[in-house]
């Protein structure tokens, strides 16, 4: 009888561990951010094409951002650097938005080639997706500054 209980708690602590990390893991997968085409009814062929264009695009922002990222901290040297070289500034800044350009074009073409694989209804609602994305984001900014909202606080 003894045993029989002691087998029961092992099962039930078992058991019950399992749960917790099941609803732990569950919890995490449905916390990361979601592409807005998982929130359309695609099939397997369009789920394909978009994240094989997906993949493409995240690489080629990545090479993108990281360019940034170097040239703003080029940036900040050349802002804090004294004597201030204002023409070697606007330079660096020109390179920036000429990255920032190629980005927004990266972009721009990803949701062109994103619009041909849906069906206009699935178009309408990824379309109104990201509207309601951006509205949600707020105005982009220095990163030590809040965006949107916050920023008026």
């Amino acid at each position: 009888m003894r045993r029989q209980i002691r087998t029961l708690a092992v099962i039930f602590s078992v058991v019950l561990n399992v749960a917790f990390l099941a609803g732990y893991g569950y919890q995490r997968w449905n916390d990361r951010p979601r592409f807005a085409y998982e929130d359309l009814d695609l099939s397997g062929d369009q789920r394909a094409r978009m994240e094989a264009g997906r993949d493409r695009f995240l690489k080629a922002l990545d090479e993108i951002r990281e360019k940034i990222i170097a040239r703003h901290l080029e940036l900040m040297d050349l802002i804090a650097a004294d004597p201030t070289d204002r023409q070697a500034m606007e330079a660096k800044f020109q390179e920036i938005r000429s990255l920032q350009q190629l980005m927004q074009g990266n972009v721009m073409d990803h949701l062109l080639e994103d619009k041909q694989i849906l069906t206009p209804e699935q178009r309408a609602k990824f379309f109104a997706l990201l509207k309601a994305r951006i509205r949600a984001q707020g105005a982009p900014g220095p990163p030590w500054m809040p965006a949107g909202s916050e920023r008026r606080r």
